[in-house]
């Protein structure tokens, strides 16, 4: 059981490392396109055709594909000024429950926003005011990846919490620069 713990994580963090290099050939392509499109309207006064929607459509990635990612560094939003305060083991327990509740929300919104993608894929959507007539399907299927391997990722946190990322808490970290000086 050992081993398998410590490969399993290993592998998540190596697909984790492909899908955060993604996103940043994602975040390469859209400062591209705004480039291009401001040179295009400078030199020539034309911008890149659909230049804004291009630039949404891979905000999309950049966002939704690195959240399983954040979350193995513990660098989503918390709140722990009165949980800083309580056992530890109260501590894992409320955070166990919060997992449990991000992976029914996330994994409920993975499901919502797969079926309006395959929607979208059916009846083959344009994106709105589209001049290239630029499918919607792609960017509205990247939201259900990228929230359900973050689902995965908080049930490998649930299955074996040595996965999840330990941080002093705040006023532990106060009071030991406190303590410095």
């Amino acid at each position: 059981m050992s081993r398998l713990s410590e490969s399993v994580p290993q592998f998540f963090d190596a697909i984790d490392k492909q899908i955060v290099r993604l996103g940043q050939l994602m975040l390469a392509a859209m400062v591209l396109v705004t480039f291009l499109s401001v040179v295009g309207r400078t030199f020539f006064s034309s911008a890149v055709p659909d230049d804004l929607l291009i630039s949404e459509m891979l905000m999309v990635a950049v966002v939704f594909m690195p959240m399983a990612y954040v979350q193995s560094l513990g660098g989503h939003l918390e709140v722990t000024v009165l949980t800083d305060h309580l056992p530890e083991s109260l501590q894992a327990m409320l955070q166990t429950i919060g997992l449990i509740l991000g992976v029914i929300f996330f994994g409920l919104m993975a499901w919502l926003s797969a079926t309006m993608a395959w929607e979208s894929w059916e009846y083959q959507e344009i994106a709105y005011a589209s001049a290239l007539g630029i499918p919607e399907w792609p960017v509205k299927a990247i939201i259900p990846l990228g929230l359900s391997w973050w689902c995965v990722r908080m049930l490998l946190q649930l299955i074996l919490p040595s996965t999840r990322h330990r941080q002093a808490s705040d006023l532990n970290q106060a009071v030991e620069e406190s303590d410095k000086y």
